[in-house]
């Protein structure tokens, strides 16, 4: 036990002394928040004395972004919906200093000469990864709430929110994280190269399931006819639904996509649009409870696969 605390705290004080690691903090602590008071105010300058307001609806909206709730929310569910992830940037950023550099360096030996339980050096670069990604999340939270209360001295919003939920929608999203943190030392410590093994975690899931969705697409349907092209259509409907459900990169990012799903669920009602669907565009038919089960299956082959790999082969 003592190794394994001991090789966590090696970890941290080499994190903390990576400059990449601030630049990471720096984006999503700073410039995001930012970001959104500048639309805020923007929105607030051009709409709220015009017409578009006259139902409150640019208040509301201000309120929904730019608020310190808004704001905080954005922080969890804004890197969910760029592409790489910027909660994939930011494990593979880790990964690389955590497993990777060793590799790099050829530093395996003189580590598992300073501290040669290999299970505990294991476990603890993945504990330290897992506080990394705590600590940068926990800083998104605050540094929202933050911006938020600086912006409620020049905009109409106020500190409302169902701030329980978002608590643990952070806290869910960190958990979830794991399973991106076992993938990413995986990739990187099969590689044997930081580039290339950055490049697997930021593309191999998307690519493998790109793959699949055509293959699922164009086999095992049979020929078109007048008679049943219609139940063709509905399965292949069908089948292009389901298959999310079960995608690496769909369910990693569950619960920071969920308060978008929740917000559209809502617009949708208010506005009417009974007949509108657009579940598919944002994976609203994955559910959180599905998804706690598909990413602990991903979490629990990536780890057993590096701890078997880990364990047993040569390093250099």
């Amino acid at each position: 036990m003592t190794a394994f605390w001991n090789v966590v705290a090696a970890e941290a004080f080499k994190l903390v002394r990576r400059r990449r690691v601030y630049v990471l903090a720096g984006l999503w602590w700073l410039l995001l928040p930012s970001l959104v008071l500048i639309v805020g105010r923007v929105l607030v300058s051009n709409l709220a004395a015009s017409f578009a307001n006259e139902a409150g609806g640019v208040d509301v909206l201000v309120q929904t972004l730019a608020s310190p709730f808004g704001i905080a929310r954005i922080g969890v569910v804004g890197p969910a919906y760029v592409s790489p992830t910027f909660y994939v940037i930011v494990v593979a950023a880790l990964a690389a200093v955590l497993i990777g550099e060793e590799r790099s360096h050829k530093m395996w030996k003189t580590v598992l000469v300073a501290q040669p339980s290999r299970p505990a050096v294991l476990a603890g670069k993945l504990v330290a990864a897992m506080l990394a990604v705590g600590v940068l999340l926990g800083g998104a939270l605050v540094s929202g709430v933050a911006f938020g209360a600086i912006g409620t001295l020049f905009l109409p919003t106020t500190f409302a929110g169902e701030w329980g939920g978002l608590l643990r929608t952070y806290l869910l999203q960190w958990a979830f994280s794991g399973a991106l943190v076992a993938f990413a030392f995986l990739m990187l410590y099969l590689a044997r190269n930081v580039a290339v093994g950055m490049i697997l975690v930021f593309f191999l899931p998307g690519l493998l399931e790109a793959l699949y969705s055509i293959y699922a697409a164009v086999v095992g349907f049979q020929p078109i006819n007048r008679f049943n092209v219609f139940l063709q259509g509905i399965r292949l409907r069908q089948l292009l639904e389901d298959l999310p459900t079960y995608f690496f990169s769909a369910n990693v990012y569950a619960p920071a996509r969920a308060p978008v799903r929740e917000l559209t669920a809502a617009f949708t009602e208010a506005a009417g649009a009974d007949g509108l669907d657009i579940g598919g565009l944002i994976g609203a038919n994955i559910t959180l409870e599905r998804a706690v089960w598909v990413v602990a299956g991903y979490a629990l082959l990536c780890l057993g696969l590096l701890a078997w790999r880990f364990v047993r082969a040569d390093v250099d």
